[in-house]
């Protein structure tokens, strides 16, 4: 298709909304694949029948987050804006979903580069979950954990073949933050809630990553591994409401993850991950028993402290504490 005949996606870009939450239904495909944000696209429906299509997506600041369904069996011809990654994971299975010439497998995970037209084939009743990142942010992420660039492949290819179960994790991940978001959309009203979505999608970018990066020796020039976890420990509680991330730490530290990583095991027994999670519940339940605490909800409390998946913290919350993150809010107002 010649580019002339597709709207740019560099405008589009700069002049969207990057920060919000949207769906959008069509009834057309070429009206359709208008309605994916800050993309270049032109949509060609193969099969008979009326074409019906949805597109719910998240933005944050530059990361875009959607589950795109289609209908109809539909020939794309796609770009994402300049200086991006798009990673396209589909839900429906089998050879009938193709990049250019390529079949999707069931360990695929696609993966273009921005500024670059591609073409997708997908069939009836198709649904795909995708996430657009900066090429600078995630180099940094990656950088930040693992000592290393990008693997080249993430330009090179247009497939990676990762585990099914680190495939099936990411969906889950995506389709959760998605629910979550449309489920409550107060969660977009706290730094820390929005920070700690993106800190979910770009760890897991660099697990998918991961397995084609050449990794680097660890840094064994740490004097002090339990003072490193103090200082950790105290720079989390100082700045709670920033969703400090492990990549955060790395560069706050000049320590490498797998340096942070094996830190941790010796002094706490337990990941950096892990342990930051716990060190958040206990202080979304200090909050809750507090009587001079300002949060008046679950909600608030845990969002401030960079939970975003509800249903699944007071799970967590159950499970360290014995009790629901609402009981202890109705003790303490029994207490006043």
């Amino acid at each position: 298709m010649p580019k002339s005949e597709l709207p740019s996606c560099t405008s589009a870009y700069n002049d969207c909304d990057l920060a919000g939450f949207s769906t959008h239904i069509a009834m057309d495909a070429d009206d359709h694949a208008a309605n994916l944000t800050a993309w270049k696209q032109l949509y060609d429906q193969l099969t008979p029948g009326r074409f019906s299509g949805s597109i719910t997506e998240l933005w944050l600041d530059g990361l875009q987050v959607f589950c795109e369904t289609t209908s109809h069996t539909v020939r794309q011809t796609c770009e994402v804006w300049p200086g991006s990654w798009w990673f396209g994971i589909p839900l429906h299975q089998g050879a009938s979903v193709r990049i250019g010439g390529a079949a999707f497998a069931g360990d695929s995970i696609a993966v273009r580069p921005g500024g670059a037209e591609f073409e997708l084939l997908t069939p009836n009743r198709f649904q795909i979950l995708g996430i657009v990142v900066q090429q600078k942010e995630l180099t940094e992420y990656i950088h930040a954990t693992e000592g290393i660039e990008p693997p080249s492949v993430l330009s090179s290819q247009e497939l990676l073949h990762t585990q099914p179960e680190m495939r099936s994790r990411a969906q889950w991940l995506l389709r959760q933050i998605l629910d979550e978001v449309a489920a409550t959309p107060e969660l977009m009203l706290h730094a820390a809630s929005r920070n700690a979505i993106r800190n979910s999608v770009m760890q897991m970018l660099t697990e998918l990553c991961r397995p084609f990066m050449l990794m680097q020796p660890e840094d064994t020039a740490l004097s002090s591994r339990h003072a490193l976890v103090s200082k950790i420990r105290e720079q989390l509680l100082d700045h709670h409401d920033a969703a400090i991330s492990i990549p955060d730490i790395c560069r706050n530290f000049f320590v490498s993850r797998r340096t942070l990583q094996n830190a941790f095991q010796q002094v706490v027994g337990m990941s950096p991950g892990a342990y930051l999670r716990v060190l958040r519940l206990n202080g979304v339940r200090r909050a809750l028993r507090d009587s001079a605490s300002p949060f008046t909800s679950v909600q608030e409390a845990a969002c401030e402290w960079g939970f975003w998946h509800l249903s699944q913290f007071s799970c967590d919350y159950k499970r360290m504490f014995g009790e629901l993150p609402s009981e202890s809010l109705r003790l303490r107002n029994a207490r006043r």
